[in-house]
């Protein structure tokens, strides 16, 4: 039996990790599921509301494609060399300014969910 592709949404880490831990619950998961999930709870570093809130903010306050605003919010550089190297490969250029911006933005976004751990 064939699946159909209903929907398709770009997801951070942190939203997959979410979404698989809840149907872990429900039902057993396959070994891709398990291996992502896995995955999931090694890397991600925020939480799904967290995650989907900065991506939220960085597509909004620096007109940023939600693909690329979800690589960072995932791998959550801090420095402003980090984060330059990523917007290099982005149509828009972004002022040193902006960068900084979104840098301090990722690093309060961190700092506060390591404060609730």
């Amino acid at each position: 039996m064939s699946k159909e592709v209903i929907e398709s949404q770009p997801l951070t880490l942190a939203e997959v990790k979410s979404t698989l831990s809840k149907r872990g619950k429900k039902a057993e998961l396959s070994y891709i599921q398990r291996v992502t999930l896995e995955h999931t709870v090694k890397f991600s570093s925020l939480t799904a509301r967290t995650s989907r809130a900065l991506v939220s903010k960085l597509v909004k306050s620096f007109e940023m494609d939600e693909p690329l605003a979800i690589q960072l919010v995932d791998i959550a550089p801090t420095t402003v060399e980090e984060i330059a190297a990523f917007l290099a490969r982005s149509p828009r250029n972004y002022t040193p300014d902006e960068i900084s911006d979104i840098a301090t933005s990722i690093s309060e976004a961190v700092a506060k969910q390591t404060k609730k751990k």
